[in-house]
Formats: structure tokens, sequence, C-alpha cells
């Protein structure tokens, strides 16, 4: 039985159309419409029932699907473990967390062998999901697909860092109307997020130089270009450099341990879940 008939007969299933169905494998429709005949040729029995409005499975289909996608399951996490016998983990880690990045491992008890990719949180998730990365540290997305999976690591409060000398760095808390007229530094990466922190309440940021790492964007306010919002409080800055809370409420900066479900990361997940309980 051929193993590509069987996936294309799940994805017909989960999309309740041939015409949609073709549409997300990317393939013609009647060559699919083959395909599916040709399983059921090979199974003796029809799968689904044909109407104008689409594709609704049978009983012999219900059975069939079930026990079908517990096997492809399976074939695919065989797959995975084999690729990834005996080759490093890849662990992709997004811009600004190399110190979260140095205490995930201080968990770790030695066992698998690692190999870090700097990747933005969008890119990890795109890799993940196809298999090319194992696990990842990142900013906390909005949604995720089914087979990855995350657990928080980290949540801090928005701060502005500005150089200490700047007259707002005084100011026990800074509402966003004042830091509106100064030019913010952004990371290239993720900037999109604090914009939308300004914008709920109606303000319109003056963007100052774009940074292409945090690591620029603490170096850009240290002389003088600005003040940012991406640095987590607490990160080591430069001394000439302070924090300052933000007034309004805007949405923490939140680190998280991404992974592919079907990954074999059981101790960076342990690792990332203890790191988690000790702040």
């Amino acid at each position: 039985m051929d193993l590509r008939q069987v996936r294309y007969a799940i994805a017909i299933a989960r999309a309740g159309s041939l015409r949609r169905a073709a549409g997300v494998l990317h393939i013609a429709q009647p060559t699919l419409s083959e395909q599916l005949k040709a399983l059921e040729k090979e199974i003796g029995a029809e799968l689904f029932t044909r109407s104008s409005s689409g594709v609704r499975l049978t009983e012999a289909g219900e059975v069939f699907l079930a026990q079908a996608t517990v096997a492809v399951d399976a074939f695919e996490r065989a797959v995975v473990a084999a690729r990834g016998k005996g080759q490093a983990l890849r662990i992709g880690v997004a811009d600004g967390l190399c110190d979260v990045q140095a205490r995930l491992f201080s968990h770790l008890p030695g066992g698998p062998r690692l190999r870090v990719v700097p990747m933005g949180t969008a890119e990890q998730i795109v890799s993940l999901t196809d298999g090319s990365l194992q696990a990842g540290l990142g900013y906390a997305p909005g949604t995720l697909p089914r087979g990855v999976a995350r657990t928080l690591i980290h949540r801090t409060p928005v701060h502005a860092l500005l150089p200490r000398e700047h007259p707002l760095a005084a100011e026990e808390t800074l509402a966003l109307a004042a830091l509106a007229a100064e030019p913010l530094v952004m990371p290239e990466s993720d900037g999109g997020r604090y914009l939308a922190g300004f914008i709920r309440h109606r303000l319109h940021p003056r963007l100052g130089p774009a940074a292409a790492t945090h690591d620029l964007a603490i170096a850009t306010v240290e002389a003088g270009g600005g003040y940012t919002l991406c640095v987590r409080h607490g990160t080591t800055v430069p001394e000439s450099t302070v924090f300052v809370p933000i007034a309004e409420p805007i949405p923490p900066i939140e680190v998280v341990f991404l992974w592919n479900r079907q990954s074999e990361v059981h101790d960076l997940v342990t690792a990332a879940r203890q790191l988690a309980r000790s702040g």
C-alpha cells in the first residue's frame, strides 16, 4: 500500500472536499481523485461518499482512517527518531536570549549533544514544524501549530531603557505619551509588538534608528540614539543606562521554550521546566 495515498486520504478527510485537499497538498484535483480511487480499489471499499458540497467518510472510511492516522503518526515519529539517532539536537535561540540559553543548559544532565542556531521565533516555529529544528528559545508567539509545544520560562514587565542622563530617566514611571515624542530604537526582528502597545493607546511613536540585534539596541541607547523597550528588565546593561517602568499596562515580555512534539527532547523539556520554577 502506498503511504502517500494514505496521507492523501487523511488530508481529504480533514479538508472535507477534494478541492480543498488538493489546494493544501499542492497537487491537481484530478490527480488526487485518481490516487484516492486507486487506494479504494486496493482496500476494496469506498472511503468517502461524494456530493456537490464535498465528501463524507463512509463507515469503512471512518474505520480505516482512524487506524491509518495512528499508523502514519507512528511512522513519522519513527523517521524523526531514526534521522536524529547519533546526531546533535538543533535548538534555535532568538536574539537577546543568550543568558537564558546558558541557564537552560546549566540544568541539563549532559546527555544530549546540542547545536545552537541563532534564529528568530517565527523562523523557529517554521523549522520546528518541518522537523529541521528540534527545540527553540524565543519570545511568546500568539498561536502555535499543533505539532509544536511550548512552556513559559520567564516573564518580565516592559521597561524603557534610557540613557541615565536623559530627562525622563529620573521618573518613577513613564507614560507612553511621554515616550512617544522620543526616538524609539527597535530590533529589526520583533519591533512590531512594541508599536502595538502605543497604537492601543492611540499614540504614534517617533521611530529612531533600527538595530539588527538587542545588543546593538543597547549600544544605540547608550550612545544617546533614543530609548528601547525590547531589552528584558534584569539584563546586564551599561551603567550609563537605566530601566524605568511603563505606567500603562503593556503585555509583558515572555520567553518560552518551544519543541517539536515528535522529537526526543525530554531532557531539554525537563530542564526548561526546572528553569521556569527557579525563576
